[in-house]
C-alpha cells in the first residue's frame, strides 16, 4: 500500500489574519474590551489603497465590489470601504477614495493611526485592535497595510504560495504534508507598523489540510509563510465521494513569505490512488479519540492514530502496526489472533481486524516505526455483555461504568464467589497500559496471555521507557514507578493523553465530598458488603464493586490481597504516591481518601467525561 508519489503545486501561505485592537505585543491574542476613555471624533479622509508588486496572492488588480476592511483602535469603529470602478486607477495597481466616519488611532510610538485588512470578509477583529489585524480564513490571499502621512497603504502579502499545474478528470484535492505540519490558522494575527513586520503576532486553531477545488490547469494553495516541510507533501485527488489519485513526495520543502514554489506541471507524477480502506472498514472513533477502544461487533475497524484524546496529534514516522498481547481475563491458554486478528498501519490510521466470531477479553496494539521502536499502544477492550453505566446515586458525582476496566462481565451481589471475569484489568497510576488480574475468584493468581512478555525493572523507568515498553514495570517498593515524577499524567480537572479510559469516559477525579471517595465508604448510602464471596455495594440503586486485590508494588509481578483488599485509582496523584479508594475487608477499613504507591497496579472505574 505504499507508493511515490511527485507533486508541484505552488501554496500560498493563506494563513487567518484578525484586525485586534489591543496593546499587547506578546503572543495573546488581543481582547481589551475598555472603552476609550476620550471619544475619538470621526474624520473623513482621502485614502489611496495600493497593490503590492508582483503580488503572490494572484491580485493584480483592484476591481468593483471590492471591499477592504479600515479600522482604528476599535473593531466597533471599523469602516468596510466597497470600491466602484471609478476608483481604481488605469491600471488597476491604486483605489482612490473619501471614506467617512474614520477613527484614527494615535500612538507617540507609531505613526500610523489607520489599518486595513483585505478581503474585508475575511478579517475578524477584537473589540479592541490598536495596530494588530486578525483574519479567520484559511487557503486565502490575505494582505495587510498601514497608512503612511498622506494617507495612502501599502498593502503586503501575508502569506507563502505553493504552485501546480496537473491535467486530469478531478473535481477537488486534498492538500497536507507528511509530518501533519500546519498549512492554515483559524486565527492568524498579524502587526504590520512602520516600526515592525511581525506575520505570527498570534495563531491558533491550527489546520492540518486543505481541501480546495481541482482545476485542470494552474492550482494555487496559500500556506501560513516560513512554512518547512519536513518529509515532503502529499496531494490526493477526488472524483466524486472517493479519491482516484495521488502525488507524494519525500523531499524536504520550504516556503518563505511573499514567495511561491511553482513545482511546475506534475501531470506525470500523478498515481492511482489505491484506498487501503474497504467499505466494511468501520469507524471506532468518530465520537473522539482514546488510548481505549470498546468493540461490540465482529468486523474491521480503524482509528486515527494519534496520541491519546488529542484528535490533531499525529504520531510521526509509523511504519507499521502488531498486536502486542492479548487475554481473555482467565487462565487458559490464550490462542493469539483470538480476540484481535490483526492490526495494520495505512495513512494516518491504524486498522484492526477481529475474527470472524468474537472472542471476549482485551488486547493491546502497537505503532511501530522502522526499527520496530514502539511508538504508542492502545488497548481494545471486547466485553462479553454490554456496558451499561449508571449514576447509582451520585456516588462518584457523574455516572460511571457498570464493571472495571477491562472487565468482560459486570460483577454481581450473590451467594456465589463473584465471577473473576469482573476483575478487568489493573494500571500503575498514570500509565495508559494496562496488566492482567487475577483469573481466580479469592485467589492471588494471574490470568495468562498470549503475545509479548511481562518484565519487571530493577527499579524505576522513564516515562518514554514506559511508552517504548508497555509491557515493562517499573518500581521501588512502597514508591513510584517513575523516574521523574509526572503528577499530570492524570489529572483532576481534564482528561489527559494518559488517560486509559474509552471514548466519553475518564478515570474520576478525587473529591472527598462524594460517597465512594469519603472517609469511611462503610457510612454511605446503599453500603454492604460480603467477604465470602468477595464483593461490596454502594449508592441507591447499588453499584457492585469486586474485592479484586491489587498487584504489589513489593512484588509487582504478582497478585496480593484477591478477595480481601481492593484498590481503585482516581486521577490525582502526590510525589511517590497517588489517592484512590483503599478498602480493606481484612482490616475493616474503607478509606476513599487513601493513597498507595504508585508502582502499585490498581484498577478504574470509569465515568462520565
Amino acid at each position: 500500500m505504499k507508493a511515490i508519489y511527485k507533486t508541484a503545486f505552488v501554496i500560498l501561505s493563506g494563513l487567518l489574519i484578525a484586525v485586534s485592537c489591543g496593546e499587547k505585543d506578546n503572543n495573546d491574542p488581543v481582547d481589551d474590551t475598555t472603552n476609550p476613555k476620550e471619544e475619538v471624533q470621526p474624520v473623513t479622509k482621502t485614502l489611496t489603497f495600493v497593490l503590492p508588486e508582483n503580488s503572490i496572492s494572484g491580485k493584480t488588480a483592484w476591481a468593483a465590489g471590492d471591499k477592504i476592511a479600515v479600522h482604528g483602535e476599535y473593531a466597533a469603529d471599523q469602516v468596510i470601504v466597497t470600491l466602484s470602478a471609478g476608483d481604481i486607477s488605469s491600471d488597476g495597481k491604486t483605489a482612490t477614495l473619501t471614506v467617512d466616519n474614520l477613527k484614527p488611532y494615535t500612538r507617540e510610538d507609531v505613526s500610523s493611526t489607520l489599518y486595513a485588512g483585505y478581503p474585508a470578509e475575511a478579517v475578524n477583529n477584537l473589540k479592541h485592535c490598536f495596530f494588530y489585524t486578525q483574519f479567520n480564513a484559511t487557503n486565502r490571499p490575505l494582505m495587510a497595510a498601514f497608512n503612511t502621512a498622506d494617507d495612502k497603504f501599502n498593502f503586503v502579502d501575508l502569506n507563502a504560495a505553493i504552485s501546480f499545474t496537473a491535467e486530469g478528470n478531478y473535481d477537488s484535492f486534498t492538500f497536507f504534508g507528511n509530518k501533519k505540519e500546519t498549512v492554515g490558522y483559524g486565527v492568524y494575527q498579524v502587526k504590520l507598523t512602520p516600526n515592525e513586520q511581525n506575520y505570527s503576532q498570534y495563531v491558533n486553531d491550527p489546520v492540518l489540510t486543505i481541501d480546495m477545488p481541482f482545476t485542470s490547469g494552474l492550482n494555487t494553495i496559500f500556506v501560513p509563510a516560513g512554512l518547512q516541510f519536513e518529509a515532503g507533501y502529499t496531494i490526493k485527488f477526488k472524483k466524486g465521494d472517493g479519491y482516484v489519485a495521488i502525488l507524494k513526495t519525500h523531499e524536504e520543502e520550504s516556503v518563505s513569505h511573499g514567495t511561491v514554489k511553482d513545482l511546475g506541471n506534475v501531470s506525470a507524477d500523478i498515481e492511482e490512488y489505491i484506498d487501503p480502506f474497504s467499505s466494511d472498514v468501520k469507524d471506532l472513533d468518530q465520537d473522539g479519540n482514546a488510548n481505549c477502544y470498546v468493540i461490540t461487533a465482529p468486523g474491521s475497524y480503524k482509528f486515527k492514530a494519534v496520541y491519546g484524546n488529542e484528535p490533531n496529534s499525529y504520531i510521526l514516522d509509523i511504519e507499521d502496526a502488531t498486536v502486542l498481547w492479548e487475554t481473555w481475563n482467565d487462565a487458559s491458554e490464550v490462542e493469539a489472533g483470538s480476540v484481535i486478528a490483526s492490526a495494520d498501519y495505512a495513512e494516518d490510521y491504524m486498522i484492526i481486524k477481529t475474527p470472524d466470531t468474537l472472542r471476549p477479553g482485551n488486547a493491546v496494539i502497537a505503532a511501530l516505526d522502522s526499527e520496530g521502536k514502539i511508538l504508542w499502544s492502545w488497548h481494545l477492550w471486547v466485553p462479553a455483555t454490554t456496558i451499561q453505566t449508571s449514576e447509582y446515586g451520585g456516588i462518584m458525582g457523574k455516572a460511571l461504568m457498570d464493571r472495571n476496566l477491562g472487565a468482560l462481565v459486570a460483577t454481581e451481589a450473590g451467594a456465589e464467589p463473584v465471577d473473576p471475569l469482573s476483575y478487568g484489568l489493573v494500571y500503575q497510576w498514570g500509565r495508559k497500559d494496562p496488566f492482567t488480574n487475577s483469573h481466580t475468584a479469592l485467589a492471588n493468581s494471574i490470568a495468562t496471555w498470549a503475545g509479548m512478555d511481562e518484565e519487571v525493572a530493577p527499579g524505576m523507568i522513564s516515562l518514554e521507557e514506559g511508552i517504548a515498553n508497555p509491557r515493562l514495570l517499573g518500581h521501588v517498593d512502597n514508591g513510584n514507578w517513575m523516574l521523574v515524577d509526572d503528577e499530570t499524567l492524570w489529572q483532576d480537572l481534564a482528561k489527559t493523553i494518559y488517560d486509559p479510559c474509552p471514548v466519553g469516559y475518564r478515570v474520576p477525579p478525587r473529591d472527598t465530598q462524594l460517597p465512594f471517595w469519603s472517609s469511611d465508604l462503610s457510612a454511605q448510602a446503599g453500603w454492604s458488603i460480603d467477604g465470602t464471596n468477595g464483593w461490596l455495594t454502594l449508592g441507591d440503586p447499588a453499584a457492585v464493586f469486586p474485592i479484586a486485590g491489587y498487584r504489589d508494588d513489593y512484588s509487582v509481578g504478582g497478585m496480593a490481597k484477591v478477595g480481601v483488599r481492593t484498590l481503585y485509582w482516581t486521577a490525582r496523584g502526590n510525589a511517590a504516591k497517588a489517592y484512590g479508594a483503599d478498602l480493606r475487608f481484612d482490616k475493616g477499613t474503607y478509606l476513599g481518601n487513601g493513597s498507595a504507591p504508585k508502582a502499585r497496579l490498581a484498577s478504574i472505574r470509569c465515568i462520565v467525561e
